[in-house]
């Protein structure tokens, strides 16, 4: 019954880390991401790090890089797409607008495959 109780508890748990791996827009320290591009880290690092970026753009920019941590360093929102890595490219890709001077992080690894500007259309980037 104890086994049970265990093994329920941590469904809601599992469903909380997924929904967890979308970015939010909340204040995060640029590390080692100059004034002007966009950063992206492919590990988790805290306060100063010598940690090289996976990703560094100050222009719009497709491809593949492993990110767990972003930063953008720039005055300009940006959409950023990506996927799960354990998706291995077969999964849904997902948006998120970043405002300048903000970053986040993901909960599970993502891989960062575009990032464009923001049309200024009027409507806030969250």
């Amino acid at each position: 019954m104890r086994m049970r109780t265990i093994a329920l508890a941590a469904v809601p748990a599992a469903l909380l880390g997924v929904m967890a791996s979308a970015p939010s827009a909340s204040a995060w320290s640029p590390g080692n991401c100059p004034p002007g591009p966009f950063c992206v880290w492919p590990d988790w690092w805290y306060g100063d790090t010598g940690i090289p970026p996976s990703l560094v753009t100050d222009d719009e920019w497709s491809g593949s890089a492993r990110g767990h941590i972003f930063y953008n360093n720039t005055s300009r929102d940006v959409t950023m797409t990506y996927l799960v890595v354990q998706d291995a490219g077969q999964g849904p890709t997902y948006t998120a607008c970043v405002s300048g001077k903000q970053g986040s992080y993901f909960t599970v690894p993502m891989t960062v495959t575009d990032v464009a500007w923001r049309e200024d259309d009027g409507s806030p980037c969250w």
